[in-house]
């Protein structure tokens, strides 16, 4: 794992660089490729977790809902042989925009050409669902059109011929409500996880091919992969944003017009300002290279001139050395001269060597 002032960066550490420090993303473009998309799918879990546990918070508001509704409106409910009749086959419609099901429809009676027209207008919403004589029609978000599903598809593996409204009420009274959220929300996980871990992949691939063309344009020589990096950290503030949307969203009914958009521009501003941030870093540090190289060329001088001054400085005491040992042979001739020589007495002869 990357390490900064020698200690390995950790998890939460990564996403506030990630969105504070652009200095960061020249460390984060030289990483190995295993450890952000490790980053990726830590991120995306946590998403994820969050996602989900607003869903379970929308799937229990509405479950309860649903149920009180089914006692205080719905009068008669019999089920026989594969076909179903609520209110005597009165029609019952229910729009809400922040539930789980934004829109409800019950018809037992529904001809033809109305049910033309309901599946037309359940097209309108995310998700809903539609329940007749012989099937329900259901729709979500993920799905490109709506689904029919037949009762009598249904009970084939369920032992149920028949039902009536205090069946119905004792059926869910007699249901395990933290086995159900559990499960359903380990359902609801693995399969938004898949989803959205998908789609972002398809993000930072994008994000990347973005960066890569940037840091050509610059006229960097970047690799594929420090670009795919750069778009995985680049997501880490859009992904917060669309959290924190997200649960605004189900607890307020906040909506804010093209939030994908501004989700899409975030990332790529991200993208464009850290690859010009690690160009700018990548010149500063040719610059400061040249200066350190300029400085050692200059130091080489000055030990070169020094080397040359000192052979100078041996060479002139060599010289000189020369000169005394050639003066000290000849002091030492005159020296034994004038040794030989003997005093002469007044009448200018030797005087006599007294034995």
């Amino acid at each position: 794992m990357t390490e900064e002032n020698g200690k390995k960066i950790g998890f939460f550490k990564r996403i506030y660089l990630s969105i504070k420090e652009f200095e960061q993303y020249g460390v984060f473009a030289a990483e190995k490729l295993s450890v952000s998309i490790k980053y990726l799918l830590g991120i995306m879990f946590v998403f994820v977790l969050v996602v989900a546990g607003i869903f379970m918070y929308q799937f229990h508001n509405s479950f309860q809902g649903a149920v009180s509704y089914f006692k205080d409106n719905i009068d008669e409910v019999y089920f026989s042989k594969g076909e179903l009749e609520v209110n005597k086959g009165n029609k019952l419609e229910i729009q809400n925009d922040n539930s789980v099901l934004q829109y409800v429809l019950i018809h037992t009676d529904a001809s033809e050409e109305e049910i033309k027209k309901y599946e037309n207008k359940l097209n309108t919403f995310e998700n809903g669902i539609i329940i007749l004589k012989d099937k329900i029609i259901y729709k979500n978000e993920m799905l490109a059109q709506s689904m029919q599903y037949k009762y009598e598809d249904i009970i084939a593996n369920y032992p149920i011929t028949e039902f009536d409204k205090q069946g119905v009420i004792d059926l869910i009274s007699n249901i395990d409500m933290v086995s159900l959220y559990i499960s359903i929300f380990i359902v609801m996980f693995i399969y938004l996880y898949i989803i959205y871990l998908a789609t972002t992949f398809v993000d930072v691939v994008m994000l990347g091919v973005l960066g890569y063309i940037i840091a050509r344009i610059a006229g960097m020589k970047i690799r594929f992969k420090a670009t795919f990096n750069i778009g995985v950290y680049a997501l880490t503030l859009p992904i917060l944003l669309n959290l924190i949307y997200i649960v605004v969203n189900t607890l307020t009914g906040f909506e804010i017009r093209y939030f994908n958009w501004m989700y899409t521009t975030i990332s790529y501003i991200y993208v464009i300002v850290a690859i010009f941030m690690i160009r700018a870093d990548f010149i500063n540090k040719q610059a400061e290279l040249m200066r350190i190289i300029e400085e050692q060329e200059k130091v080489r001088q000055e030990m070169i001139e020094k080397e040359e001054q000192r052979k100078k400085e041996e060479e002139k005491n060599e010289n000189k050395d020369n000169k005394d040992d050639e003066k000290e042979p000849k002091e030492e001739k005159t020296r034994g001269k004038k040794k030989e020589e003997k005093p002469l007495n007044d009448d200018g002869l030797a005087p006599q060597e007294i034995e």
